[in-house]
């Protein structure tokens, strides 16, 4: 009896798990997120979308913005490495057709609180965050305002 045991609890850890798979909702609750969308992640428009809101990192951490290039095909993080989230879930979630390019920003909740064609300046996301209730609480703890 315990020999068919010991195969069921052999061949469960071998096989694959979906815990490596990656959604925005594990990022709700604890981060804001930036998404950068385009046909391709090397455009001109996204490539400058992503420097300017990158310009200034302290003011990212400060609100925990995570950035990520997404185009039809795959998704990356800022620093152009796969992430391991799949474009086609974003481009569902988020109700993006696959011909808009520009920026969403999706809040801690998982709302999209912006959607706006490339360009959006970083302060002007920054002041569109720093205006949420939630962020508001957290620079009163943090002692910020």
């Amino acid at each position: 009896m315990k020999f068919p045991i010991l195969i069921l609890i052999l061949l469960s850890t071998m096989l694959p798990r979906n815990s490596t798979a990656q959604s925005l909702a594990d990022y709700q609750w604890k981060n804001r997120i930036l998404l950068l969308v385009d046909a391709n992640s090397n455009t001109d428009a996204l490539q400058s979308q992503l420097a300017e809101l990158t310009s200034d990192k302290t003011a990212l951490k400060e609100r925990d913005l995570l950035i990520f290039r997404v185009t039809p095909d795959a998704v990356y993080a800022s620093d152009g490495n796969t992430s391991k989230l799949k474009a086609v879930n974003i481009y569902d979630d988020c109700g993006l057709d696959l011909d808009f390019k520009g920026t969403l920003l999706l809040g801690k909740d998982g709302g999209v609180k912006l959607k706006k064609p490339f360009e959006v300046s970083s302060q002007a996301v920054f002041d569109l965050i720093d205006g949420m209730p939630m962020r508001r609480s957290e620079m009163r703890e943090s002692g910020k305002n």
